[in-house]
């Protein structure tokens, strides 16, 4: 038997790109029942065996590490899972001169974090605790990340658990109640370990902080988004809406792999609706699997499917495509690509493969087009610059003009010397959100810090950067919405004057509010 399966499993799998990770042979048949099984100690001795194999296995390790190490299996043995860093500091200075700097405690804890001892994130808001127990966080996961045939038998958290799924939304409130149960008290015994390990969620990406919808006040979101528990698909008829073809642009990724794992797709969502609001309809999320609707602004949105190898953008106006700011368009897919990379570097990172020595671009084709026939009908972009339309397989005729709005025109000529720049009255008036976003991607990234310290808002500015630090644009995007949201002595409103203002008082004399 175990013969006929290893051949049928090899057939299966052996061709497929992670083949690599996978024991084809030999394999196990255990009877999770009898605990005299001997099928188990057989697989206890390959997993040491292949543990033995690792990178890791047998590196010499400082020897100043070793009462430390032992603090922790001891912490380990008394069932502490979750420490904050402040109490291991202390215990590592009663190793007198042994104790660790904080420079050697920091690289010590990253260590151990790269193998699988602990878990420790050097990241701000989460740098002060240390998970000991790894297994532990995915113990709390389970309290809401779980099948149907697991959920409590209590019914109002079985309620909270199923409208999670149908919703991707889970309340603060409800997600305490999970965490009440007997089973995971033991690892969230505070507030402060709660609060911990909810932005260690969202760190991940597990727990989504909603964007403030468009239309709503400035208070406090209580809810937070989880899209891999949603299992409804997005429904056909988002995509069969009235003229929806001809208010619409099509932007494909085409991953050159043989699937997308769900992990990642959740991921990309994740991150996705982490920086555009997702639409609400009926005070329910248009949050699907693998797919969401997402807000521009009033007059467009856009959609995000996942499937098969395929990430399908669709980018609509509310009147025509015609109508589609090609700023709007542009920024849309620097940020999604620039996501994809990110996020295809930590899918890897999760192999074990270093990142600096991947071209992540080259995992990937980018195609523009249009929707047509309820599938996006696209072509490389190098076609898409050679020719001014196209004829599909099913015959409708596509501009390559609108398709190609999904990228900036680099070649626009500046101002000339004679131009005036912005009217009065313009210069009066208050920038908008998309006026914003234009001139973010027209600042590098060191104007845009020069110019928030003009304003005052240096510390603002370093409290996104640390949020958004791989993410530039995004980055600049958030300065300027900061800058217009935030109240200023002496300055009740924000107008462009002051955008001038503050453009020329750092020495950048472009006409860069002419193009926003």
């Amino acid at each position: 038997m175990k013969i006929e399966f290893v051949k049928k499993v090899t057939e299966m799998f052996g061709t497929h790109e992670m083949s690599k990770h996978i024991v084809f042979d030999p394999v196990f048949f255990i009877n999770g029942t009898d605990e005299d099984d001997q099928e188990i100690q057989s697989l206890k001795n390959q997993l040491v065996t292949i543990a033995r194999n690792q990178p890791s296995w047998g590196l010499r390790r400082p020897m100043i590490w070793v009462p430390l190490e032992l603090m922790i299996t001891n912490m380990k043995n008394d069932n502490i899972t979750i420490i904050l860093k402040s109490h291991l500091t202390e215990a590592n200075r009663m190793n007198g001169d042994l104790a660790l700097s904080d420079k050697q405690l920091d690289g010590f804890l990253l260590s151990q974090h790269a193998l699988g001892k602990i878990m420790y994130f050097k990241q701000p808001e989460i740098n002060n605790y240390i998970i000991l127990y790894p297994p532990a966080l995915v113990n709390i996961l389970r309290s809401f990340i779980t099948d149907e045939m697991f959920w409590p038998a209590e019914e109002t958290l079985s309620i909270v658990l199923r409208r999670m799924t149908i919703t991707g939304k889970i309340y603060v409130r409800d997600l305490l109640k999970l965490w009440q149960q007997e089973q995971f008290q033991h690892y969230i015994q505070d507030d402060d370990i709660k609060e911990f390990v909810i932005k260690v969620l969202v760190h991940l990406d597990i727990l989504v902080l909603p964007k403030r919808y468009l239309g709503k006040n400035d208070t406090h979101v209580d809810y937070f988004l989880v899209p891999c528990t949603v299992n409804h698909k997005m429904p056909i008829s988002f995509l069969d809406k009235k003229n929806f073809g001809n208010k619409t642009i099509a932007l494909v990724y085409q991953l050159k792999m043989s699937s997308i794992p769900s992990a990642l797709a959740f991921k990309l969502i994740g991150a996705v609706s982490g920086i555009w609001p997702i639409k609400e309809e009926c005070d329910r999320p248009l949050l699907y699997h693998s797919s969401a609707v997402l807000c521009v602004d009033k007059e467009t949105e856009f959609r995000i499917i996942v499937e098969d190898t395929k990430v399908i953008v669709y980018l609509t106006h509310i009147s025509s495509r015609y109508s589609i700011s090609p700023d709007i368009a542009a920024s849309i897919q620097e940020c999604l690509t620039f996501t994809l990379e990110v996020v295809l570097k930590f899918y890897l990172s999760s192999f074990g493969k270093t990142n600096t020595k991947i071209d992540v671009t080259s995992l990937f084709q980018i195609e523009v087009g249009e929707f047509c026939g309820r599938y996006p009908c696209v072509l490389s972009i190098s076609e898409a610059k050679q020719t001014s339309d196209w004829v599909c397989d099913i015959g409708n005729k596509h501009c390559s003009r609108y398709s190609l709005l999904w990228f900036f025109n680099k070649t626009q000529d500046e101002c000339p010397s004679n131009c005036p720049g912005l009217e009065e009255t313009v210069l009066m008036s208050s920038p908008s959100e998309k006026q914003l976003s234009r001139l973010a991607s027209q600042l590098s990234i060191n104007n845009c810090r020069r110019l928030m310290t003009h304003f005052g808002l240096l510390n603002d500015w370093e409290d996104i950067e640390h949020s958004f630090s791989m993410m530039p644009l995004i980055t600049k995007i958030m300065a300027l919405d900061n800058w217009r949201r935030t109240k200023i002595k002496g300055k009740p409103t924000k107008s462009f004057k002051n955008l001038l203002d503050g453009l020329t008082a750092i020495g950048d004399e472009r006409h860069l509010l002419c193009k926003v």
